[in-house]
């Protein structure tokens, strides 16, 4: 289930239990000189800031966006400061990515080192994700972190640019259904 209220339609007839694959975004910071997490909305920031307090000195960046006509947006940096800092912004998916693209303009405008993009799910309706290749009219992360939840998607992202890198989560998938032979999964211990 996506998110905690989906439950309530299967009626009872299930129980709900949230999993995320931020330990594999974790493992890969760890690798990394990120230094600060950012989230384009309240929302993000509400539903991950939590997975991210065991990392000492991890910085978190709160920013939001106001829709205008059309497609427009506007993207601010709400709480936080991005000098200096090496930044991953996390969502739970991506379609066309334009906020996630404002929200990592927004950063860089405000001094930022480095920013890359995290989200579980790549949409990538109309092959979007071209906009974020090296050359691309959206090309604005270091590093752009996306899990294998929608092959069909992941298996068509470049590699060989250098931005793409898709996160496997076969192994959090057997861990969530068979957590006693994995041990702790979410305390990054698999």
């Amino acid at each position: 289930l996506h998110t905690l209220q989906n439950r309530f339609y299967l009626h009872g007839n299930a129980v709900a239990s949230l999993h995320t694959a931020i330990p594999l975004l974790k493992k890969k910071m760890k690798e990394t000189d990120i230094n600060c997490v950012a989230f384009p909305d309240d929302g993000a920031a509400k539903r991950f800031s939590a997975l991210f307090q065991d990392m000492v000195g991890m910085e978190i960046i709160v920013c939001g966006k106001t829709r205008g006509e059309g497609d427009s947006r506007t993207v601010t940096i709400q709480d936080g400061d991005a000098t200096g800092k090496h930044i991953v912004i996390v969502d739970d998916l991506v379609q066309t990515g334009g906020t996630l693209f404002e929200t990592g303009k927004v950063l860089k405008d405000a001094g930022a080192a480095s920013v890359n993009a995290f989200v579980t799910h790549g949409v990538f309706p109309n092959d979007s994700w071209k906009l974020f290749n090296k050359n691309g009219s959206r090309a604005c992360f270091d590093k752009f972190w996306v899990t294998n939840s929608i092959p069909t998607v992941t298996d068509k992202l470049p590699v060989e640019d250098g931005v793409f890198e898709v996160l496997d989560l076969m192994h959090l998938i057997i861990c969530d259904l068979d957590h006693f032979s994995c041990g702790r999964v979410h305390d990054n211990q698999y």
